[in-house]
């Protein structure tokens, strides 16, 4: 071995030695502070999304407002909060009568678009295409809950109720955040000199979780 690798090293030996090894005890408390902080940030940030969705959710239906800004208390925009609306489609609520409605609509292909397993079901693509066709009209609910689901006859323009297929909501309303450029290094640096200690109240104050 050369001169200059022996040389090499014992300098990255050197180094290894001279750096502090972490005890037991640090670690073991770094640990469980970081246990405790994500517990609280989650339980925290669970329960400011929802209260935030339901004053974006007033907010839109009494002036129209469908994102804010996130300042700091030095005015800085760090992020935007967006409204995303629920969607709202054609969902098979009754497999059964389904079935009998497919199977009385195309009786000679009733065994190709349908099938027994306990009881009578369509065939999950056959139903799909159905779905889909279904979800191509108009889907307002008018302020229902729910309301029966049509179908467009192709040979007739008939629109046809369907048995056991409502149009109902599918997937609930709620909001994203947006960090701007820089946002989040501001957002870091204002909870380290405790501009947001009211808004981290929530995470360093409180009982045993």
């Amino acid at each position: 071995m050369s001169t200059t690798t022996e040389t090499h090293d014992q300098d990255v030996d050197q180094a290894a030695a001279e750096q502090p090894v972490e005890s037991l005890r640090d670690l073991a408390v770094e640990e469980a502070a970081l246990d405790l902080l994500a517990a609280r940030v989650a339980a925290a940030k669970k329960n400011v999304r929802a209260r935030m969705q339901t004053a974006l959710d007033r907010a839109a239906k009494r002036d129209g407002v469908d994102r804010v800004a996130a300042e700091l208390p030095t005015g800085q925009t760090v992020a935007t909060i967006s409204l995303r609306k629920g969607t709202v489609g054609p969902v098979v609520t009754d497999p059964e009568a389904f079935a009998r409605w497919v199977a009385r609509r195309w009786p000679e292909q009733r065994q190709e678009f349908t099938e027994t397993r306990v009881v009578r079901t369509v065939k999950e693509w056959r139903a799909a295409e159905l779905v889909a066709e279904m979800a191509a009209l108009d889907l307002s609910l008018d302020g229902k809950g729910t309301r029966p689901a049509l179908w467009p006859d192709p040979d007739t323009g008939e629109l046809v109720e369907v048995p056991g297929v409502l149009i109902k909501p599918t997937s609930a309303r709620t909001h994203s955040l947006t960090w701007r450029a820089g946002g989040k290094d501001a957002t870091a640096e204002a909870w380290r000199t405790g501009t947001l200690a009211r808004q981290f109240a929530a995470i360093t104050t409180g009982g045993e979780k």
